[in-house]
């Protein structure tokens, strides 16, 4: 029946009915997504936000009126640009999809990103991982600080709570312990259970609950099968496990016991028997003028079952299979095993024996048995001096690597010249040079050492791709390592960072500038002084006299008041200059109000306005010039931070400082605080650090440095808050300077200058 025989109604109805269940499929999976965790956001090819489920919309600060509005463009103008701004270009042509791990400056969040193509457009799945990001940053920060207290030690170092659960462990502890897994948080008991026996219980508890110390050496079962010396230590936490893999040395140790009355003999003269085998009886008939090498007299060996009686039994399957091999193929087996000496030692020796056949029988085993004792030590001396080369290689001070001589790709690199690329090692190994550094001329560099020369004391500089804004500098050593047909086989390279030596150079020589500065300023200072003296008594002069008009005694009045600020400034500019060599007592608002007059022009120029409250009068004894110092360089900070205005805030009052264990301190607590563009986390993380600077070459980064030194030394504290946030931004510095018992006390009993 066709269409046209359908009546009208029947065909609106049915289409009607369609368009109803569609609807009503769309309800329940717009449902679906609102009731899921994650944000969901659709977007059509005219770049309009046409879903946003409750999660997104909280995530993206996306509002119920931006949907079917404007584009994203036109609703987050700063988003345009971005990386994942292109991404969602490249998803929503390509139709491929993708994912990102991005950080929002607008919310200030990390969000790990699905980008899906869709027929309409493109849908964006999203969650917000700022918590996840901000652990992964603390834990590898902390992993970072112990691995460089530990990288000089072999050792492998764990520590554990008192619930047994492990909170650190080094490379070296990873190596031997869980190479192919985390043991952070963890719990030993669960993950070793041989740990709750014999010697590790006892040391274990003793360490736990007494905090007593122990060190032993024992065998660890499955899963590591390893002899380890341990020492562990107790500590307010738990415990600390420094323990090393000695299984090497123990073998060797065992090795030494069973041939040490072998190793006597065999100094006089070459150890060696001779012996022949009757399969059918057994017997042995030793070769005349054999050494008794076995540590028994030949009468106690008379047959393979006495003889086997005398090896470990361990060692028997070894045994058997030579003699089984040579019986089979009628070759000459060799083999090494100990025999166990009638002094209980065990003596190496190495076993050559051959089947001897009779009309297609096997009817004798002929062989012979050498003392191999001193090849045995030579082999562990070998593998003991290989072990501290690798030892010396890894650890050393300065940056190692070796390179192939075609493509220049890192065959091995040592943990100093890893840390100094920014990169673990295992990402290094096998890329190109020109990849990791890629600094001008380094490929012709190595051009040159690849034909057999060796270039010394060459310096580099520019950045890395793995440590981007940090222009670094490095001193360079590279050397063809030689083959035994005179080809160049590899590249050796000694690399030694210079970046902190050139930076220490720069700092002093801009030291030297401002310390003569600060000379011409006093001597200014000194020599105005005279002259300024001498107007202000004449102004004075002047004031006293009864015939001057109204104005123009507003006049002198106006230039009195100039004229001592003028002597302020230049009693304060000496102040800064002379070094004090005792500790004086000074309030707040002294040290405050001095480095503000000197910044009172640039304030007013700036358009800063300042506010201060100083709710405490008690002097606090300290060096006043070094405190000052830390005041000009925080309001200086402060004020170039307001480049466009803003506001001041300076504040004072008695505090106490709980920030020593189990102590309080009394003392003054000074802040500064201003409204300027505040700090992204990366900055206040390095903020402290000496040669650290975000004021490119108009700073040197000693000034934050010096300052935390300064306030170290006067026992106080320095405190930092910033956010970079669109709304709220700004800095907040808090300096802590606690009171003395005795403020009449010596100098030699206050911190030093």
């Amino acid at each position: 029946m066709s269409n046209s025989s359908i009546p009208a109604g029947t065909i609106s109805e049915r289409r009607a009915h369609v368009r109803r269940q569609a609807d009503a499929e769309n309800e329940q999976f717009a449902e679906l997504l609102y009731q899921i965790p994650d944000g969901v956001a659709c977007i059509n090819h005219e770049w309009q936000v046409t879903f946003a489920n409750h999660q997104a919309m909280r995530l993206g600060a996306i509002e119920p009126d931006h949907l079917n509005a404007g584009t994203i463009w036109e609703m987050f103008p700063q988003f345009a640009g971005t990386d994942l701004a292109e991404l969602y270009r490249q998803v929503m042509t390509t139709r491929i999809a993708s994912h990102l791990e991005h950080f929002s400056l607008r919310r200030d969040i990390w969000l790990d990103i699905n980008i899906l193509p869709t027929t309409t457009g493109i849908a964006v799945i999203f969650r917000d991982i700022t918590d996840r990001k901000g652990a992964e940053l603390l834990r590898d920060s902390a992993s970072r600080q112990l691995t460089r207290l530990l990288e000089a030690t072999s050792d492998a170092v764990i520590t554990l709570n008192r619930e047994g659960n492990f909170t650190f462990l080094n490379r070296r502890a990873h190596e031997l312990l869980a190479p192919r897994s985390d043991l952070i948080g963890k719990n030993i008991w669960r993950e070793f259970p041989f740990v709750r026996e014999g010697q590790y219980e006892r040391y274990f508890t003793r360490a736990m609950r007494d905090g007593v110390p122990g060190e032993f050496e024992e065998f660890c079962p499955d899963p590591l099968n390893l002899w380890l010396a341990i020492q562990i230590k107790p500590s307010d936490e738990g415990v600390i496990v420094f323990f090393r893999d000695i299984t090497a040395r123990r073998e060797a140790e065992l090795t030494l016991l069973r041939q040490r009355d072998l190793l006597a003999v065999v100094q006089q003269t070459a150890h060696v028997a001779t012996w022949d085998v009757d399969l059918s009886t057994g017997k042995i008939q030793y070769g005349i003028g054999s050494y008794p090498v076995f540590g028994h007299p030949f009468s106690e060996l008379t047959d393979l079952r006495a003889f086997r009686t005398h090896i470990p039994a361990e060692n028997l399957p070894t045994v058997d299979d030579m003699l089984r091999q040579t019986r089979r193929t009628g070759e000459i087996i060799a083999a090494d095993f100990p025999v166990r000496a009638a002094d209980g030692s065990l003596r190496w020796i190495e076993c050559r024996c051959q089947a001897v056949s009779l009309e297609g029988e096997t009817t004798r085993l002929r062989g012979l048995c050498i003392d191999i004792t001193e090849r045995k030590q030579r082999q562990e001396e070998a593998e003991r001096q290989r072990a501290e080369l690798e030892t010396i290689y890894k650890t050393a001070p300065i940056g190692l690597a070796l390179f192939d001589p075609v493509e220049f790709r890192y065959l091995r690199v040592n943990d100093h010249q890893a840390e100094t690329i920014g990169l673990s090692i295992d990402k290094i190994l096998g890329r190109r040079i020109t990849e990791i550094a890629p600094l001008q001329g380094i490929e012709d560099i190595f051009q040159q050492v690849a034909s057999g020369r060796s270039i010394r004391n060459h310096v580099f500089e520019g950045e890395l791709p793995a440590r981007p804004g940090e222009h670094r500098f490095w001193n360079v050593n590279y050397s063809p390592v030689f083959g035994g047909d005179g080809s160049v086989q590899a590249i050796a390279a000694v690399v030694q960072e210079t970046t902190n030596q050139r930076k220490a150079e720069s700092a002093l020589i801009q030291s030297e500038k401002l310390a003569a500065v600060g000379r011409l300023a006093s001597s200014i200072s000194h020599e105005i002084n005279n002259p300024l003296e001498a107007i202000t008594n004449l102004l004075y002069l002047i004031n006293l006299s009864e015939d001057l008009s109204p104005q123009t005694r507003e006049y002198v009045r106006s230039a009195q008041s100039e004229l001592s600020r003028v002597c302020q400034i230049a009693t304060q500019t000496l102040r800064f200059h002379r070094q004090a060599v005792s500790a004086t007592c000074v309030t707040a608002k002294e040290l405050v109000e001095a480095v503000l007059n000197l910044y009172h022009g640039r304030l007013l120029n700036s358009r800063i306005s300042v506010d201060t409250d100083f709710r405490t009068s008690k002097p606090v004894r300290c060096f006043e010039n070094d405190i000052r110092q830390v005041l000009n360089n925080l309001i200086a900070n402060a004020i170039d931070a307001m480049r466009q205005g803003g506001r001041l805030m300076v504040r004072a009052h008695d505090a106490i400082d709980r920030s020593a264990k189990g102590t309080e301190r009394r003392g003054i607590r000074i802040t500064i605080a201003d409204t300027g563009h505040g700090m992204p986390r990366e900055v206040r993380a390095r903020i402290f650090e000496p040669f650290y600077t975000t004021k490119e070459l108009n700073g040197t980064g000693l000034g934050l440095w010096i300052s935390s030194g300064i306030i170290d030394r006067h026992h106080g504290s320095i405190l930092l808050r910033s956010s970079d946030g669109p709304l709220h931004h700004g800095t907040v510095f808090s300096i802590f300077l606690p009171y003395v018992s005795d403020p009449h006390a010596s100098a030699g009993q206050q911190p030093e200058p």
